[in-house]
């Protein structure tokens, strides 16, 4: 068999439907040959960043990595920024780049450079495929993009092997759980834990791909805790729960929700979180313990005071029996109340962001699945946006990333056509990604795209005057991005009310191709409402 054609096979058997990149001659027209032989089709995007998110949700939402192809040199070079939103984002993908032959000595030449260097502070692993050692490279990456905290991955093809032969059968490593605690560590975390009053749990995604949900849900109920979540973990705890307080987003300052539970608790639990999802180090000083999946992994607290790792189901079954008084649930809705103050709709706007988050809600089923970027909007999701079960919600987390929502709403519904989803992205972001908008109407997706549009980036905007500075280079030129989506091949609709969002979200969910809703929401308003959603009050 040929190494383009085991890579493809494979793709196949994983469940892959499609792969995502820019082609160039030899190796990648291989690989897009074999794709198409294999079944899994080949789209070709504007911008090799666009292929990583798109190969990273495609693989999300098929238990698996996805893939994404770039030609050797300036084409790896834009993969590279994808495969960095990958790694902040913690999304599966191998990024398999077409690289200069093994022959080739020479330093200077067209497209040579070192692809391992540029990838090598956000790939989880790197490797040139040879035809020796091809099965067990390809099954190696996969099993590193997928295991533990998901990312990407590098796969170097030399140019001058896509046809080269090698063995048909690619090696799969069975899984190793984690071992379980030991009894002495759970019985030195329970004693821990008797000592507090009040405390509070900040939950992770690892509890999720531990399997530990509905063991989480019980200790927390037993402790009587009030539960944060970091931004990556929504639905690992459902939010309409009693003692769910918030997301945490780890700035740590005055007026936001975090801040409100920690200075109520007297012992901080962290299950399953990860480090990454804290925008500054930890600034409590209160105790922490910790349960944790890995123990090569960083605490977000530092240095906590008690930490056990290992198994998460495990570790939190061996307390189910444990029992303790905690918050009360009314002092857990007061302190939620008290910062859902700083969200309310501003009186005066004609078209306003609560107004575009309770008209999705209205029209997405429950089993539907909202995918969302950065923006000024972003904490309004996060504090008014409830999630109930893992899947239902994908936004930005360790990244923060702008232009994330079109490449991974493309990916995950390519995986998923069945099941209705609805993008919310901003109109900075969307410009990043204009090229991706003909790969919607190619690909004949069909889902709706809503961009808050402020004609500014309207983020640093709000930043720059909280901060006393001139208002200066922020503002966008008036773009008409419904007429591009039209031109693009897609429905395009400029709204400036309620009512018209309304109506154009009842079409685009009937209409037979993706539309997009440009939502003229106003500018002041939406701007002067960001500084309060991240606690800065004057």
């Amino acid at each position: 068999m040929k190494i383009a054609e085991l890579i493809m096979r494979d793709a196949k058997d994983r469940g892959l439907t499609h792969f995502f990149g820019l082609p160039g001659g030899g190796a990648p027209l291989d690989l897009m040959e074999a794709g198409r032989v294999s079944g899994v089709q080949f789209v070709s995007v504007a911008h090799e960043s666009s292929a990583a998110l798109m190969a990273g949700y495609h693989g999300l939402m098929k238990s698996t990595a996805g893939l994404a192809l770039a030609v050797k040199g300036v084409g790896a070079g834009n993969l590279v920024g994808g495969a960095t939103n990958a790694h902040f984002e913690r999304l599966p993908v191998v990024c398999l780049c077409e690289c200069s032959p093994a022959s080739f000595r020479q330093k200077d030449l067209v497209q040579h450079c070192d692809h391992t260097g540029m990838f090598g502070s956000v790939v989880k692993s790197h490797a040139t495929l040879s035809p020796e050692a091809a099965p067990l490279q390809i099954g190696s990456a996969v099993e590193k993009a997928t295991s533990g905290r998901p990312g990407p991955v590098l796969l170097n093809l030399p140019s001058d092997l896509g046809q080269a032969e090698c063995a048909s059968s690619i090696p799969r490593g069975t899984p190793q759980p984690a071992a379980p605690p030991s009894r002495e560590a759970i019985d030195a975390f329970r004693k821990r834990l008797q000592s507090a009053r009040k405390p509070a749990v900040i939950a992770g995604a690892d509890a999720l791909r531990g399997k530990a949900l509905a063991e989480l849900r019980t200790f927390v109920d037993n402790i009587e805790a009030a539960v944060l979540v970091t931004m990556e973990a929504r639905g690992v705890f459902p939010e309409s729960h009693a003692r769910w307080a918030g997301v945490l987003v780890g700035t740590f300052g005055p007026n936001i929700i975090e801040s409100k539970v920690l200075e109520e608790a007297d012992l901080v639990v962290l299950v399953g979180v990860d480090a990454m999802m804290s925008h500054a180090p930890w600034k409590s000083t209160l105790p922490v313990i910790e349960l944790s999946a890995d123990g090569r992994y960083e605490s977000l607290a530092r240095t906590p005071a008690l930490r056990v790792d290992g198994d998460l189901r495990s570790g939190l079954a061996a307390l189910a029996a444990h029992r303790q008084p905690g918050f009360s649930i009314g002092s857990i809705k007061s302190m939620r109340d008290s910062i859902l103050r700083q969200f309310a709709r501003p009186p005066h706007a004609k078209l306003a962001t609560q107004d575009v988050l309770e008209l999705i809600r209205g029209a997405l089923p429950r089993e539907g699945a909202l995918i969302t970027e950065t923006g000024a909007f972003v904490t309004m999701v996060e504090r008014l946006w409830p999630v109930e079960e893992p899947g239902a919600y994908y936004g930005t987390s360790g990244g923060r990333t702008m232009g994330l929502m079109l490449p991974a709403i493309l990916g995950a519904k390519l995986a998923m056509p069945d099941r209705p989803m609805i993008g919310l992205g901003a109109d900075g972001s969307l410009l990043m990604r204009l090229g991706e908008l003909e790969v919607f109407a190619r690909t004949g997706v069909n889902v709706p795209l809503l961009i808050i549009n402020d004609r500014a980036l309207g983020t640093m905007k709000s930043r720059q005057k909280s901060r006393g500075f001139p208002d200066y280079a922020l503002d966008l030129a008036e773009v008409d991005f419904a007429q591009i989506a039209r031109a693009c091949g897609l429905n395009g609709v400029a709204v400036h009310t309620p009512e018209e969002l309304r109506r154009a979200l009842v079409e685009a969910i009937a209409a037979d191709r993706t539309t997009l809703i440009d939502v003229r929401v106003d500018r002041a308003a939406y701007q002067d409402s960001f500084g309060p959603t991240i606690g800065v009050l004057s």
